[in-house]
C-alpha cells in the first residue's frame, strides 16, 4: 500500500555516520597489522595452523628468501621448497 507521506532524511547526517563508521574499522584492523620490516637472508619462525595443548606452537627458523608487497614472505623451506605465507604467520627468530 503506498501512502502520499513526505520522507524526511538528513542524508549528510546519514553519510557522515557512515564514513565514521567505516573510519573507525579500517583504524581498528591497522592496529592488528605487524609494524615489522622483513628483510631478504633473514630468520624467522612459521606459527603451526591449529596447535595443541601442548604441541609445538612454531616451526623453523626459515630463511626468508623474498619480500613481497602484499603483505607475504617467500620462505625456503628446504634446497628446492618454498612457500608463500603471510606475514600474520611468521615471527622474527632471535636466537
Amino acid at each position: 500500500m503506498f501512502l502520499n507521506v513526505p520522507l524526511i532524511a538528513d542524508w549528510e547526517a546519514i553519510t557522515k555516520k557512515r564514513e565514521h563508521l567505516v573510519n573507525e574499522n579500517l583504524m581498528r584492523e591497522n592496529r592488528r597489522r605487524r609494524q615489522y620490516d622483513y628483510q631478504p637472508n633473514q630468520l624467522v619462525l612459521k606459527k603451526n595452523h591449529n596447535p595443541r595443548k601442548l604441541g609445538e606452537r612454531t616451526s623453523g627458523p626459515y630463511n626468508i628468501a623474498k619480500v613481497h608487497t602484499n603483505g607475504t614472505v617467500t620462505l625456503q623451506i628446504s634446497e628446492d621448497l618454498t612457500e608463500r605465507i603471510n606475514i600474520r604467520r611468521v615471527i622474527p627468530y632471535k636466537s
